[in-house]
């Protein structure tokens, strides 16, 4: 997949674009299936399947005191919209000069000038231009006075619920890891180092692998049933994150993960942590032997869980 860092870098037109614009963050369900349809009318027309999308998200430029995190980094979200098959993806600098553009001056600098399109694809909640004053129906009427052929795509639904991103943030947030992977139409992951902790796991005999993850979204606090995924191989694991209040009344948080099968130290390796099943809530423990054996229970529901899979 080509990636260009903004519109304005193209030099030279792309055969007959299909182009998608949004944000797509977390690239879930709903985001796949206006990909599949992009692809479909690129190969349809022999043209090129084109994804246009922005960074930093505009909300974080615009009202940065109400930002959201976002699900994955800029870096992720490209791999995965790869990995969906698009051949090209436009990547805008969005700045607070470039929220200044009119509704009118986004469509004929960036849709027709920049990316010369001939079939747009847009969610069915589109909002371009200044203070958000363009909508679906001035780009429709702007589509066709330029003979770009315009499809609005309605809501992905699951079971009668819309599948958005901000859902999934809210998934994340209260440890609905299942939801979440539901509407993601994957496993949820985070990316990051193994790093050196305190030492308390091979203290208690149940060594941990600490990830440090530069996510804008950790799931909530609680313990999980994971994937750890270590040079291209998934190991099942379990994990805490959060912090540890049955040796410390501060709260320093942590993702510490336990590998069932695994007895080697990976220090400073990088590796992407895939959050399955939530098992229960972080409590405070009596003894370091009663967390002892609350951590073997939780080792064994994810053995019964792994073995159900």
């Amino acid at each position: 997949m080509r990636i260009f860092h903004s519109s304005f870098e193209i030099k030279k037109p792309f055969k007959n674009p299909v182009v998608a614009i949004g944000n797509f963050d977390g690239v879930h369900l709903g985001h796949q299936k206006i990909f599949k349809h992009v692809i479909q009318e690129a190969q349809k027309k022999g043209g090129t399947s084109i994804v246009y999308t922005f960074h930093p998200h505009p909300s974080c430029v615009i009202h940065p005191e109400t930002c959201e995190p976002q699900i994955h980094s800029l870096e992720t979200r490209l791999k995965l919209i790869e990995e969906a098959g698009i051949d090209v993806t436009v990547v805008e600098n969005f700045n607070r000069e470039f929220s200044e553009k009119s509704a009118h001056q986004f469509f004929e600098e960036v849709i027709l000038e920049n990316l010369k399109t001939k079939v747009l694809f847009v969610g069915f909640n589109f909002f371009f231009g200044k203070a958000r004053a363009g909508n679906t129906e001035l780009l429709k009427t702007l589509c066709k006075s330029h003979g770009i052929e315009m499809h609005i795509m309605p809501p992905f639904k699951m079971e009668e619920e819309v599948v958005s991103s901000s859902k999934i943030r809210h998934f994340l947030k209260e440890g609905n890891i299942h939801k979440a992977n539901e509407f993601l139409g994957r496993s949820f992951f985070l990316d990051g180092l193994t790093i050196k902790g305190v030492g308390r796991g091979h203290k208690l005999g149940i060594p941990t692998a600490n990830l440090q993850t530069q996510a804008e979204i950790i799931p909530k606090e609680g313990v999980y049933i994971t994937f750890a995924e270590y040079k291209g191989k998934k190991y099942k694991s379990v994990t805490n994150v959060g912090h540890a209040p049955t040796f410390k009344d501060e709260k320093p948080s942590s993702i510490e993960t336990h590998l069932l099968d695994w007895d080697k130290d990976i220090y400073g390796e990088s590796f992407r942590l895939h959050f399955l099943e939530w098992i229960r809530e972080i409590k405070k423990f009596p003894s370091a032997e009663t967390l002892v054996k609350q951590i073997q229970k939780d080792i064994q529901t994810a053995k019964d869980y792994f073995t159900r899979m």
